[in-house]
């Protein structure tokens, strides 16, 4: 391997090692980490056959391992592609505009905030009958829970006729229930042993519209489905504790664990404020998950707040064990008139270990 090359590889690993450290452990949402697993997108055919590889037998290599080779400073001193030290920049700026408020407290910019909808369904048009035209399946959500029946209806520029469609194990490929409608659209039946996420196969006929023929085409989607672990069952009064408003949420969970919760904070009038967000673990039973709103993140003065947008997860707890979810049983927790003139104006600091990461940011792009 050219000894040029060397450098930008490690630093290429050590950069995506950090990214995921920074963007995946902290309690601070993110985009990514707020986006529910992707549902597969529709599809105008079935998935092809899988592909089969002959086991080779493997052969052993005696490895010799020589003197190090010498690489001087002036080599190991490599520049960046202008692109990278862009982005990395860029995620640098992003990191430390976090920083001025706590991971548990962030702000919600504008009103298309992701954090705004964080059980959103991904609609995903394809291409049918021959690439003339287009069709998808459309869901209200990507996550219901049972006992919840789940509607969805198949988006067109062609008619739809009729339709079929399966609910698939997509591991086992057993079809766990099957239905049939007249129109674009039906609704499915949820049962208590299906898989936490399952497929939507869909067989529809589309009918003629002008001089384009119709037919039959199959699309498929994925979307989760299960029985909550937990429940939000509502909330004890605000207090005020320094810079904070501290909220004790009550939840009932028939499984232990440690618990993620997040919330959007909202004014009286419809406008959102922050995502609140608190890991705590929890016993079987009744508990409770404290969320803090910042003083950084509202206004002077007397303000009505409401908690929407509610989201609760049993993390996983080991490899190999997947995430599952609860729900809230209030849409919405009313907190009532909040005064923030009595919390503390003093600025939230950083701690040691995010203004660690911070540096490290500034150097991989130069700014250090």
């Amino acid at each position: 391997m050219d000894r040029k090359v060397l450098p930008v590889l490690i630093c290429a690993c050590v950069l995506a090692g950090f990214i995921t450290v920074v963007y995946w452990t902290d309690d601070a949402p993110s985009a990514a980490k707020d986006k529910p697993v992707d549902n597969a997108p529709s599809m105008a055919s079935p998935p092809s056959e899988p592909m089969f590889v002959a086991a080779v037998p493997k052969k052993t290599v005696e490895q010799r391992v020589g003197p190090p080779i010498a690489v001087s400073e002036e080599e190991m001193r490599v520049d960046m592609p202008q692109a990278i030290t862009a982005q990395l920049s860029q995620i640098a700026h992003t990191f430390e505009q976090e920083l001025y408020y706590p991971s548990y407290s962030q702000p919600i910019a504008d009103a298309s905030s992701p954090y705004l909808t964080p059980n959103a369904f991904s609609e995903v048009e394809m291409p049918i009958l021959g690439g003339n035209h287009s069709a998808s399946i459309v869901l209200d959500q990507y996550r219901f829970f049972y006992p919840d029946a789940v509607p969805f209806k198949v988006r067109s520029s062609l008619p739809v006729q009729s339709l079929r469609y399966e609910v698939i194990n997509i591991d086992s490929k057993e079809v766990l229930a099957t239905g049939e409608s007249d129109s674009n659209q039906a609704q499915i039946k949820g049962e208590t042993d299906w898989p936490q996420q399952v497929r939507l196969k869909v067989t529809a006929l589309f009918s003629n519209k002008g001089s384009s023929s119709g037919g039959e085409e199959i699309l498929t989607t994925d979307f989760g489905y299960q029985n909550p672990v937990a429940k939000v069952v509502g909330h004890q009064p605000a207090y005020a504790d320094g810079t904070d408003w501290v909220i004790p949420v009550d939840i009932d969970a028939t499984e232990k664990g440690v618990y993620r919760l997040r919330a959007n904070l909202f004014k009286e009038d419809g406008s959102p404020v922050a995502v609140l967000t608190q890991k705590t673990r929890l016993g079987e039973g009744v508990g409770e998950i404290i969320l803090k709103v910042h003083k950084s993140v509202l206004n002077s003065g007397k303000e009505t707040y409401q908690l929407k947008n509610i989201q609760l997860e049993r993390m996983s707890g080991r490899p190999g064990e997947e995430a599952s979810y609860g729900m809230s049983d209030l849409p919405v927790l009313d907190l009532g008139e909040l005064n923030n003139d009595a919390l503390s104006s003093d600025p939230y600091q950083p701690s040691e270990q995010e203004r660690q990461k911070l540096e490290f940011l500034k150097q991989l792009a130069g700014e250090a």
